[in-house]
């Protein structure tokens, strides 16, 4: 999508702005603000909405009965009842009220205005589109969020220009989401990168903050993120609980000629995105509201704040908050590989590790989700040390251990893991594994039997009997699949299991 020069506020303060930070600097009480976690930062842009109204010059809203994407019931609109300043806070308001609004996103190209879609609520959706656009530093909003069934507050960054194609292949940035807080003993928020191909052929990954001896829908706490290049890192109230780095994330296109072409080099989290903030209402994750979902529903904002590094403006070293035991999500790359001849590499080796306390290169985890998802991580496990967790979250997944190449596994002889089953809800304990040779060439589903719960079972599998199982097709002389992994196809929701020491020996 074609669209104007945009404001770029982000690593590099332009000298003709020096005037406008060096105000914001301060607030209305003379104090200068800083960042709640880490020295060196320096603020480049901010609302503390201590107005009487929204600042245009920093937000616009979306007005739209689209949904989201996401099967969402509500209506965006630019009305003072459902999104305004008091107080020195914005307020965004979702209202149980029938509404009608463009049925499209009115800057989609070819949306027709006179196209209307009529939905059961309203609320309000802003962004920083073209007023406040960023590339790399740590972004901090304050917010106290509401609950109930059915609703998600979400905030939140996209890409200010589509440079890798469609939705996701130029990724997406939460910074924190939340759905139904109150309806279980659980109160977590979220922080999720989404990236891949352009819908249906983007993946995501991310993690989940637990408060526990507070409740974020009781006071104001603070969500961010620090961005570098190559690596995000998310925190709650300045504890880092989650990073994800540009070895588990990607992007693809399809070239004129239809050939996919994975970017590198931290794409697509490497561009200018632009803040979200907004209250969905309903929607394919948290559901629809029920007679116990209470409104109006209402997520206060107290600050929003963007900071660079000067001293290290897209790495961030200087001024970063790291902390090594936060969890390491794994995320995923291509799923499909690119086939080369035997790799002499690999034949002088007795024992190829595929993972051990990290996936090896040239291995990455992914995972295929007919339908739901699959979470995967990389969690400490006591003796056993850092460990893949997968959580099963559908009832059709698959969690694979690939490279982008096929390899020669003639001269080896035994595919090995170890896996432990931490919750299993399920009757039946079935579990599978499969090898592939860039599927559908492979195996097929290879049965492993029911390994006890919370106790770890080593499996040395040969590979000769995986070749033989009926129906297998598998070519050993270009593998690029070692480990498919995976409870009965068909019956999975709940199961958390972890996989470790995943080798092929000879």
């Amino acid at each position: 999508m074609n669209r104007s020069a945009r404001l770029r506020l982000g690593i590099y303060v332009l000298a003709g702005l020096a005037v406008i930070v060096a105000a914001a600097l301060w607030s209305q009480s003379g104090r200068a603000i800083r960042a709640e976690a880490g020295a060196g930062w320096e603020l480049v842009w901010n609302d503390e909405f201590s107005g009487s109204s929204i600042d245009a010059t920093k937000w616009s809203y979306e007005t739209n009965c689209w949904g989201g994407g996401n099967g969402e019931q509500e209506c965006y609109t630019d009305r003072s009842e459902n999104s305004a300043v008091t107080g020195g806070r914005l307020v965004i308001s979702a209202k149980e009220e029938s509404f009608t609004g463009p049925a499209e996103p009115l800057d989609w190209k070819d949306s027709d205005p006179a196209n209307t879609a009529t939905l059961p609520y309203t609320s309000a959706r802003l962004r920083s589109l073209d007023k406040g656009d960023f590339t790399y530093g740590r972004i901090e909003v304050r917010a106290k969020l509401p609950g109930g069934q059915g609703i998600w507050p979400a905030i939140w960054m996209l890409p200010s220009e589509s440079k890798y194609g469609p939705w996701a292949a130029s990724g997406e940035i939460d910074i924190m989401e939340a759905i139904n807080l109150g309806t279980s003993d659980e109160l977590p928020v979220y922080g999720t990168l989404h990236y891949g191909g352009a819908w249906p052929g983007n993946t995501s990954s991310g993690a989940k903050y637990v408060f526990d001896a507070v409740d974020p829908r009781d006071g104001f706490h603070t969500y961010a993120i620090e961005w570098a290049r190559g690596e995000i890192r998310w925190y709650v109230d300045g504890v880092q609980y989650a990073t994800q780095r540009s070895t588990g994330w990607y992007s693809s296109a399809l070239s004129p000629s239809g050939d996919v072409l994975d970017f590198t080099d931290g794409a697509p989290f490497d561009q200018p995105f632009h803040l979200l903030l907004n209250l969905a209402v309903g929607g394919a994750w948290p559901g629809n509201p029920d007679a116990t979902t209470q409104f109006p529903a209402t997520m206060e904002v107290d600050y929003v704040r963007v900071f660079s590094c000067p001293a290290d403006p897209e790495t961030l070293a200087t001024c970063a908050t790291i902390d090594r035991d936060a969890e390491l999500v794994a995320g995923h790359q291509p799923e499909k590989p690119v086939e080369i001849e035997f790799d002499p590499g690999f034949i002088n080796q007795d024992v190829v590790t595929v993972m051990a306390d990290e996936v090896v290169g040239p291995y990455a985890i992914g995972t295929y989700s007919n339908s739901g998802s699959v979470d995967t991580a990389i969690v400490d496990d006591g003796d056993h040390g850092a460990v893949t967790q997968m959580t099963f979250n559908s009832d059709e997944s698959v969690v694979y251990f690939q490279s982008k190449a096929g390899y020669d596994f003639t001269p080896f002889s035994t595919v090995n893991f170890d896996l432990k089953v931490v919750t299993d809800p399920r009757s039946d304990h079935g579990m599978f594994m499969k090898m592939d040779c860039t599927y559908p060439c492979g195996t097929g589903d290879f049965p492993i039997g029911s390994p006890p719960l919370g106790e770890w079972t080593h499996y040395s599998i040969p590979i000769a009997d995986l070749v033989s199982w009926p129906g297998s097709t598998l070519d050993v002389t270009k593998v690029n699949t070692p480990l498919v992994i995976f409870p009965t196809y068909g019956n999975q929701d709940g199961v958390v299991m972890e996989v470790d020491n995943v080798t092929v020996d000879r």
